[in-house]
């Protein structure tokens, strides 16, 4: 029975390494994929793309969550799975830039439900397993995008690059078989709230759940602020003098970090220690962000990008297990899949808060503008989800003594 278990979720970790591999191949370099296949030189198109991206998984995200409240999570994801399959195939099929992003809208629409597997292994592991399981999402997240990242750079220099959506759309249609396979026996559907549950879930108000949202827009926005031009920055800065592979190195250095955090997490990262570790983790953030933006030695940054790194793991599944810790067991979905609408409207203003912050300023403004974000951050959580609201609390329903047993 345990191997059995042990076999589900690494199947289901398999699935998240599979969606994020495929979700991140392409998004360093669609400059260079619009340019090659479809002669699309406009540099603006490339963040129109990722604007419509962006906001089609907003808007998708939280109807999924919804949908998990009427219908087991299984059949949602096999429908999202297979849906994304034929999507990502048509996508090899396209002519024209316009098209391309006809389809990837379609595509999108379907691969947001692949946001109900994390919570969908949260619920069948169970509360007691929470920081195990969200340490092993954060290594399993990075170590995608590391893999992703250097597969992306193979890619875009093939001859022709499209025909790679067929072994994408492939990864998605095995994910759709495993799933099927190790889940048809499983019940998927969201349980009623428990006995043991307080009977108004603090992760059930709407305050907390909007608190949270701004917690985790924040959030996300500080650090994908930094992204779009951290590698020009360290290459065209003189403080550094290092090349695009050093800068491709630096680039990846947290993304390795978040992966050596996963004994960190699974260890530490308990009920009642989340609100000391996130702050303090934000306030590192802070101070990384800032000497990157500052230093003029390599080391430092290097020193810098390596906390950083751990800080990012850390403060990012603390805030999920704060989520999920405070949800009651029929909301888990649908309170993930809105949270996960306001990390990608963090992520979508990120892109334009840089572009604004380096042509009003220079290229290390990001940083600096990332720093004061995370600084802002701490502040809200410590008055909001770390202080204003209580921490869930599971009371157990005890049988009523009657009075006259009382009194004697």
């Amino acid at each position: 029975m345990k191997s059995e278990k042990s076999l589900r979720f690494g199947a289901l970790f398999l699935c998240v390494f599979l969606a994020i591999f495929s979700e991140v191949l392409l998004s360093p370099f669609y400059p260079q994929f619009f340019s090659k296949v479809f002669g699309m030189e406009d540099l603006a198109y490339t963040g129109f793309y990722i604007f419509v991206c962006r906001l089609t998984v907003v808007i998708c995200a939280p109807a999924w969550g919804f949908l998990a409240r009427f219908w087991e999570v299984k059949y949602l994801l096999y429908a999202g799975q297979a849906g994304a399959a034929v999507m990502t195939a048509l996508m090899a099929t396209s002519t024209s830039a316009n098209q391309f992003l006809a389809y990837t809208i379609c595509l999108l629409l379907f691969k947001s439900s692949y946001l109900l597997v994390y919570p969908l292994i949260i619920q069948l592991a169970g509360k007691e397993r929470q920081s195990a399981i969200a340490g092993t999402y954060q290594a399993v997240f990075h170590g995608a995008i590391v893999a992703g990242t250097i597969a992306g750079a193979w890619m875009v220099n093939l001859e022709a690059p499209l025909r790679l959506f067929y072994g994408v759309a492939a990864a998605d249609l095995f994910q759709f078989c495993l799933c099927l396979f190790i889940l048809k026996n499983v019940s998927t559907q969201q349980p009623e709230k428990s006995p043991a549950e307080t009977t108004d879930a603090v992760g059930n108000q709407w305050e907390f759940i909007l608190a949270l949202g701004l917690v985790i827009l924040t959030f996300q926005l500080a650090n994908n602020l930094v992204r779009p031009f951290f590698t020009t920055y360290v290459t065209q800065s003189d403080k550094f003098n290092v090349d695009l592979v050093a800068s491709s190195y630096l680039f990846m250095i947290p993304s390795v970090m978040a992966i050596a955090a996963l004994p960190y997490i699974r260890k530490f990262c308990q009920s009642d220690r989340l609100s000391s570790i996130y702050l303090i983790g934000i306030g590192l953030l802070a101070v990384t962000l800032f000497l990157q933006g500052w230093t003029k030695s390599l080391g430092i940054v290097v020193l810098a990008r390596i906390v950083y790194g751990f800080c990012l793991a850390v403060t990012q599944a603390t805030l999920e297990l704060r989520l999920f810790g405070s949800s009651s067991s029929d909301r888990l979905h649908f309170n993930y899949s809105l949270a996960m609408s306001f990390a990608n409207l963090g992520h979508l203003a990120a892109p334009l808060l840089a572009s604004w912050a380096v042509s009003t300023s220079n290229l290390a403004a990001p940083l600096w503008v990332a720093a004061a974000i995370c600084l802002a951050n701490l502040a809200f959580a410590k008055l909001t989800i770390f202080g204003g609201f209580p921490h869930p609390i599971r009371v157990e329903i005890q049988e009523q003594v009657p009075p006259a047993r009382a009194k004697r």
